[in-house]
């Protein structure tokens, strides 16, 4: 059963990870020292191979400031779509090496801020403090949700904005960033297929037909960038697919906690 457990886990990180809004969450791609989609504001950002939580290296943070006018801060973002009043999780983490009498890194938040006011009603919840923890990878996740678009609206830009700053002028000090996730709620958790059989029996070129369990589903198919390309409700056991391009797809039913990926030929 444990191995069993651990499979649906990977299963359903791996669809998260598909689902990201976020480009290069995982910091895999650089432009020599600048990771590629994300800005960076102030500080000093490197490549880091070794110190990683997942995929194959992290984002290296180096708060920067001119004393005495300015105290050594970091800051980096990037800009993001959501298309659904769903609520999305923020997931991210983060290491920061040494203890607090070597690594003197005195605060660590995020925001999501609205680029445009027009587009969206969007009302986050107060952002929780990121506790200050030396050593060990830690996660901090997040939800939140827009209220309600606008007249002739269906998607908003968010922009994920970190700030790191340190409260004495030393240099030198490091925070690592990893698996920064943006992603619909409900593709980050997970499903045991033992209590209910997998959703889907098999898949053709024009449809999907789903195990009987799921006959009168609700259901949405989300494009691998996590836009809502489809969406109904069953009176057969099968999905209409006609319209839809080739490609990775996710499908998701009103019963299932998680998403289920499929491929349109």
């Amino acid at each position: 059963m444990k191995t069993k457990l651990l499979i649906l886990a990977l299963f359903s990180l791996g669809i998260a990870q598909s689902q990201n809004l976020l480009q290069n969450g995982s910091f895999e791609q650089f432009t020599t020292d600048v990771p590629n989609s994300w800005d960076i504001i102030t500080g000093t950002t490197l490549q880091e191979t070794t110190t990683f939580n997942h995929g194959n290296s992290s984002l290296d943070v180096s708060p920067v400031g001119f004393f005495p006018v300015q105290l050594p801060n970091a800051r980096f973002s990037q800009d993001f779509n959501v298309t659904d009043l769903d609520t999305y999780t923020l997931k991210f983490d983060y290491f920061i090496p040494g203890t607090s009498a070597t690594n003197y890194i005195s605060n660590l938040t995020f925001e999501l801020i609205q680029n445009n006011s027009a587009e969206a009603l969007f009302a986050p919840a107060p952002y929780p403090t990121t506790a200050i923890t030396y050593g060990v990878w830690k996660t901090v996740t997040y939800d939140f949700k827009i209220s309600m678009f606008k007249t002739q609206v269906n998607s908003a830009s968010l922009k994920l904005y970190y700030t790191v700053s340190i409260d004495q002028n030393f240099s030198d000090h490091h925070v690592y960033f990893d698996n920064v996730v943006i992603a619909k709620k409900s593709s980050l958790s997970t499903v045991d297929f033992t209590k209910k059989s997998n959703p889907i029996v098999s898949i053709s070129k024009d449809a999907i037909t789903l195990n009987s369990d799921y006959k009168n589903s609700s259901y949405v198919i989300y494009s691998i960038d996590g836009k809502s390309v489809k969406r109904g409700k069953n009176s057969s056991e099968s999905i209409e697919l006609s319209g839809l391009a080739t490609g990775v797809y996710f499908l998701k039913l009103e019963d299932v906690s998680a998403s289920v990926k499929f491929v349109k030929q």
